[in-house]
C-alpha cells in the first residue's frame, strides 16, 4: 500500500496535469537572453510578451580588408498569441502539461527598435524593423521550473531601407528612406527558468 501511494504520488509530481496557466520566465536563445510574461486568457490560450536583448554576427575575410569578426546587439519586443491544441490528448496519455507544456500554433508581432544597441563596428547598425509571422512550436517543461522551446514559422517582415537616387542635373545622389518588405523566418529555441 504504501509503495502504490509513493508511486502516486510521485507521479503526480513529476507529470502535473494542468492547463494554460500564468507564467513570467527568464530564458537564454542561440545569441541572447530575455524576459517573458504568458497570461492564461482561457485553458488553451494564452497572450505572451517578450523582451530580449540579442544579436548577430559576421565574419569576413578578404585581401582587401583582412579578416573580421563583427557583432551587433540590441533590443526586440514581442507580443505573442498562443493556442496550445494538444493539453486535452497529453492528459489523456498522463503526459507533462505543467507550466504550459504543450505544441502550439501562433500569431506573433515583433519589433526590434535601435535601443541600446551595441555593435564593436561601425559598418552594422539597426535599421527599426517590425515582423508578423505565423508560428508552430513546442514548449516542455524539464525539472521543477526548467523549461525549453523551440519555435518556427513564416512571415513578413517591414523595415526602412535608405536608398540613393541621382541627380543627372547636379551630378549628386540623394539620399532617401523607403519602407521594405520581404519574407521571413522566425525561427528560435531557448532554454529558461520559470518563476
Amino acid at each position: 500500500m504504501k509503495k502504490t501511494l509513493f508511486t502516486l504520488l510521485f507521479s503526480t509530481t513529476l507529470f502535473a496535469q494542468e492547463k494554460a496557466t500564468d507564467l513570467f520566465n527568464v530564458n537564454v536563445s542561440i545569441l541572447g537572453v530575455g524576459l517573458q510574461y504568458e497570461k492564461a486568457l482561457s485553458e488553451n490560450f494564452t497572450a505572451l510578451g517578450t523582451l530580449d536583448y540579442a544579436g548577430g554576427f559576421r565574419y569576413s575575410n578578404s585581401d582587401y580588408y583582412g579578416s573580421d569578426f563583427e557583432y551587433i546587439l540590441t533590443t526586440n519586443l514581442a507580443l505573442e498569441g498562443r493556442y496550445y491544441y494538444n493539453f486535452d490528448r497529453r492528459i489523456s496519455k498522463d503526459k507533462n502539461t505543467k507550466n504550459n507544456s504543450g505544441n502550439y500554433l501562433a500569431l506573433k508581432g515583433t519589433y526590434t527598435p535601435d535601443w541600446l544597441t551595441y555593435s564593436n563596428s561601425d559598418n552594422l547598425s539597426v535599421n527599426p524593423q517590425g515582423m508578423i509571422t505565423l508560428n508552430y512550436g513546442l514548449k516542455r517543461s524539464f525539472s521543477t521550473n526548467f523549461f525549453y522551446e523551440f519555435y518556427t514559422g513564416l512571415g513578413i517582415i517591414f523595415y526602412d531601407d535608405e536608398n540613393y537616387s541621382f541627380d543627372p542635373e547636379h551630378q549628386i545622389y540623394h539620399p532617401y528612406n523607403s519602407t521594405t518588405t520581404a519574407l521571413a523566418l522566425d525561427l528560435g529555441f531557448r532554454v529558461g527558468y520559470n518563476f
